[in-house]
């Protein structure tokens, strides 16, 4: 059995509140309609323990890795993410479970 991976996006700068808005309201359905289990996690309300905090996070639970993938790459995550269009620097990554 693989083990379960997570989506974690994190948001260093929101450049554009608009493009991050037209880019949100698509994103998150088409994730969670192309394999993501649920949102772990989705704020700005971000407690700095160490470092400097993003502005803001989501992490979101997948089956596995290639789950997350396929889901990042789907036509419908695809087209919400050209709504964002430099509307953030943020990075994303796939952590796998144990």
């Amino acid at each position: 059995m693989l083990a379960n991976a997570y989506l974690v996006v994190i948001y260093n700068k929101i450049i554009d509140k608009e493009k991050l808005q037209k880019y949100a309201v698509d994103a998150l359905p088409a994730l969670m309609s192309n394999g993501a289990k649920k949102t772990l996690a989705r704020s700005a309300n971000i407690t700095q323990i160490e470092g400097i905090p993003p502005e803001r996070a989501v992490i979101l639970e997948f089956e596995n890795v290639e789950a997350a993938k396929i889901a990042y790459n789907s036509e419908d995550y695809q087209l919400a993410l050209r709504k964002l269009d430099g509307g953030a620097d943020r990075f994303l990554f796939v952590i796998e479970g144990t």
